[in-house]
């Protein structure tokens, strides 16, 4: 084979690979050699890929099939940037929530989970109260979004309010995963599309240690 012929082959090929490792990120298509899809779907959904299994009763195809179908369908939504100042609304949000909690956990809880619906659909994902909200979310964020899921089936309960105040809290730092995502991820895109904001949530985020207004941290 002449040295002309040689390239050409080897191009060709660089090209097929590059073309499947592309197909294999977007969790449909063709895999790369050695990877199977539901070993591709499990490192990116994570905890999420054991939830859908569950979901189909252990249904390896059928759980692949819905999770490739929700990568086809959200995984090229645009994610709206955040601007500085919405930025600094949903911190300082959430520090509230945080500070509510001591003397009303359920009530923290239930703002918490209203909250990442109200940041999630103004990053662009489909409203709390749509069928497509967790699915979308899921695709993008589905290592956090587990979290979120177990908060919102918790305020959505009408004995919450009996729950245990550890099982709240679990619920709360669970949420907040996803809620750190939204944010960071919204300032990052901010940054990237120059809106000149500087973020401050570094500044005023921190770790989630519940304290009352006088600045007296709470236990219960």
């Amino acid at each position: 084979m002449s040295t002309g012929a040689t390239i050409v082959v080897v191009v060709a090929a660089l090209a097929v690979i590059a073309l499947l490792a592309v197909m294999a990120l977007r969790g449909g298509g063709a895999a790369l050699p050695g990877v199977t899809p539901g070993g591709r779907l499990k490192r990116r959904f994570g905890p999420e890929y054991t939830r859908t299994l569950e979901a189909h009763d252990g249904d390896e195809r059928a759980t692949r099939d819905e999770l490739s179908e929700r990568v086809r369908r959200y995984g090229d939504l645009a994610r709206t940037p955040l601007a500085a100042q919405e930025q600094e609304r949903y911190t300082q949000r959430w520090t509230e929530i945080q500070a509510r909690f001591v003397d009303e956990p359920a009530s923290a809880v239930a703002e918490a989970d209203e909250l990442i619906g109200e940041l999630a659909a103004d990053r662009g994902f489909p409203a709390a109260d749509s069928p497509e909200h967790f699915d979308a979310l899921s695709v993008h964020h589905p290592h956090q979004v587990h979290g979120y899921r177990q908060a919102h089936a918790l305020a959505g309960q009408d004995a919450m309010a009996k729950r245990s105040t550890e099982d709240l809290r679990k619920a709360l730092l669970a949420a907040r995963g996803l809620y750190d995502e939204l944010v960071h991820d919204g300032a990052r895109a901010a940054v990237a599309a120059g809106s000149g904001g500087t973020s401050r949530i570094a500044a005023l985020t921190g770790g989630l240690s519940f304290r009352n207004a006088s600045g007296e941290e709470g236990r219960r």
